[in-house]
């Protein structure tokens, strides 16, 4: 069940980190994960990151490559941590979309980092702050972006969060749950894959991070960034984070495994574990996408097929899946999660990997709570990104 969280120089980077690890010895509730427990998030993260959040197969090779490694993968609970330790939020910004042949020639000859460019934001980061960094948050739950956190914790030797600062994934910093609990998510830094390195001290307004983010990533293919600094008097703050969101993603990914093995309906196992709803049945019947400043902007329309025959489902999305219509009329949206589903594997489809004539189920999962607030539907409900209709709960919507 999902819950809200009670809301340079090397010398300098390794009495950090020494400090950090005499923290974690102090931990005990603190949990080592095995491959089996990142697989299990790993899938999870895909059913709830709606169509976006990083590559899952490249989320899968960076667990496999990090376990080769011999590296350790520790959880551990916002509650666990002293009131002056920090911990802070590392991910990757840039579109889904396919790199086209031009930008791959453009960059073909830039130098490259030895280490994943999310790690590097998070390490600058930590230099700048001068603090007692003994953990990471994921950014968002997506099969490549929450890895890209667990990943850094890793390689830094600190622990992730049993939380992030989302509960699904969403495609601007803006969305960001912190700021809607009203702390600030600055100051942070950002490295691309070439090392490039920018520190933002502060903005002028909350947009102005994604605004100068992205245009770095426009112009490096993508860019990790380390943001979201919190001490842990303020994590431990009830509606900053969204507490067990990383177990949250285990429990569905082990759900659909477990269904697999037994031979059950995955679907409705995954359904049931995420406290969600099926939505609709079909076959893709025609999509649109382009990649548009620095995102994957795109719609998908869904023949309805059994019950839902004659019916027509539409999905709007921007890198994530933000709006729905059945029939003309608005359906699900944004906060909540909207998920594709390949009918005959039961796998989540990510956008823009699908294809005409596939069956698909369309599911849906409620929100965090802490978006379920006025500041929370500003930032992130569906008349902020165009969309001219008032947010109403999935579970508040009538199923036919």
């Amino acid at each position: 069940m999902i819950t809200l969280a009670p809301l340079g120089e090397p010398a300098s980077y390794h009495l950090s980190s020494t400090k950090a690890e005499r923290s974690l010895l102090q931990i005990r509730n603190m949990r080592t994960l095995a491959k089996q427990n990142l697989e299990d998030i790993v899938v999870g993260c895909s059913f709830l990151g709606t169509g976006g959040g990083g590559s899952f197969a490249r989320g899968l090779q960076r667990v496999y490559e990090d376990l080769q490694a011999g590296l350790t993968f520790k959880l551990m609970s916002p509650e666990e941590m002293q009131d002056d330790d920090y911990a802070a939020a590392t991910y990757g910004v840039g579109s889904t979309a396919p790199p086209t042949d031009e930008q791959k020639q453009r960059y073909a000859k830039l130098p490259h980092i030895a280490e994943k460019s999310t790690t590097a934001a998070f390490r600058l980061l930590q230099r700048y702050m001068q603090k007692n960094f003994v953990a990471t948050i994921a950014g968002e739950i997506g099969p490549g972006n929450t890895i890209a956190a667990m990943s850094a914790a890793a390689h830094i030797g600190i622990a992730q969060l049993d939380a992030d600062t989302v509960g699904r994934a969403a495609l601007e910093i803006d969305q960001n749950a912190v700021l809607a609990a009203g702390l600030a998510i600055t100051p942070a830094a950002g490295v691309t894959q070439y090392g490039d390195e920018m520190i933002l001290p502060k903005v002028a307004t909350t947009s102005r991070e994604e605004d100068l983010f992205r245009a770095a990533s426009m112009v490096s293919m993508g860019i990790g960034v380390a943001d979201t600094p919190l001490a842990g008097k303020d994590a431990k703050r009830k509606g900053v984070l969204v507490q067990g969101s990383i177990s949250h993603a285990e429990e569905v990914g082990r759900a659909y495994r477990a269904a697999i093995e037994a031979n059950q309906d995955v679907i409705q196992a995954v359904v049931h574990a995420g406290h969600g709803y099926r939505l609709f049945e079909g076959r893709i019947s025609g999509f649109q996408w382009k990649d548009e400043g620095g995102y994957l902007v795109g719609d998908v329309d869904i023949s309805g097929s059994g019950k839902y025959q004659g019916s027509i489902f539409k999905i709007a999305y921007k890198n994530e899946n933000l709006v729905s219509w059945r029939d003309g009329t608005f359906s699900v949206t944004c906060p909540d999660l909207i998920t594709m589903v390949i009918k005959e594997s039961a796998k989540a489809i990510s956008n823009p990997d699908f294809e005409k004539g596939q069956e698909v189920i369309v599911i849906g999962f409620p929100s965090p709570p802490n978006w379920r607030t006025p500041r929370g539907i500003e930032l992130f409900g569906p008349k902020p990104f165009g969309f001219d209709t008032p947010y109403i709960p999935i579970e508040q919507m009538q199923w036919t």
